[in-house]
């Protein structure tokens, strides 16, 4: 699941921010068949990954409950209604990948924070109860950024309609950190 950009329609594109960090840095957007060749020149995809962290965070302010927190008889008010991200570290920056209802976003900064805790330049929602968590993390070995990329590209996910049920973030999120990583 994700937040709903109220009116917003799946574009089938990838966004590139490769510094979010900076109120000058630029959007980069393009079609699957690109994004090898337009990330390649855009960032040094022969990077090491070095460590994986599956994120999630409410779908808005009200939201009491979320992804494994689940108290007894409140899981129907938004017990798995959230959205989720995976954010990675590279030797030089800090990364998140993550799908919604526009399409798929690549943020990079030389902070966690402001991919951890900030989505295009704004803070992600968090309420009085819950809020950002790592829901897992992992140290990886021998993966590159251009081995994500090529593996975003085989699988077609920015081709990939979102569907609320199916293909969501959570789905998204789920293949990248099981099955890629």
């Amino acid at each position: 699941m994700s937040r709903s950009n109220a009116g917003a329609a799946y574009t089938y594109k990838l966004y590139f921010y490769a510094e979010v960090d900076s109120p000058n840095g630029r959007e980069y957007s393009m079609r699957n068949e690109e994004i090898l060749v337009k990330l390649g020149t855009l960032t040094d995809t022969s990077e090491k990954i070095e460590e994986v962290s599956y994120y999630t965070n409410p779908l808005n302010n009200l939201q009491l409950y979320k992804g494994a927190v689940k108290p007894t008889g409140l899981e129907n008010l938004w017990g798995i209604a959230h959205h989720a991200y995976i954010v990675f570290k590279t030797q030089s920056w800090w990364w998140s990948i993550e799908k919604n209802d526009a399409g798929i976003t690549i943020q990079r900064s030389k902070k966690i924070e402001f991919v951890r805790d900030k989505y295009r330049r704004t803070r992600r929602p968090e309420s009085f109860t819950t809020g950002i968590g790592c829901e897992k993390s992992k140290i990886i070995h021998n993966r590159t950024v251009k081995q994500l990329v090529e593996f975003i590209q085989r699988k077609r996910f920015v081709d990939e309609l979102y569907d609320v049920f199916l293909k969501n973030c959570q789905n998204f999120a789920d293949k990248i950190y099981d099955d890629f990583f």
